[in-house]
């Protein structure tokens, strides 16, 4: 039988996709530091034992952290697309 992925495995997969690097682990869990950033500064603590009473509050935790992040990038792309057309004009 293969074994089928949990959401903290899956979730790793997809962050070093997105070019998160690893920056350590632990029973349970593993660190993923933000592209471009040096640990411990930036990093993730994505929990990857879903057998753990947490796992879903902790897996919860690292979505809304990313989700975040994500806001935070397109507040600051939209903040820099409206200083462009004041310099430039429309």
């Amino acid at each position: 039988m293969i074994p089928v992925e949990n959401d903290g495995t899956r979730l790793v997969s997809a962050l070093t996709a997105a070019g998160f690097t690893t920056a350590g682990s632990g029973r349970g869990y593993v660190r993923m530091g933000w592209p471009g950033t040096e640990w411990p500064h930036g990093s993730l603590r994505v929990p990857t034992d879903d057998t753990a009473p947490e796992f879903a509050e902790l897996l919860a935790l690292v979505r809304a952290q990313l989700l975040a992040a994500a806001r935070s990038g397109e507040a600051a792309r939209l903040a820099l697309d409206l200083h462009r057309m004041e310099v430039t004009g429309p």
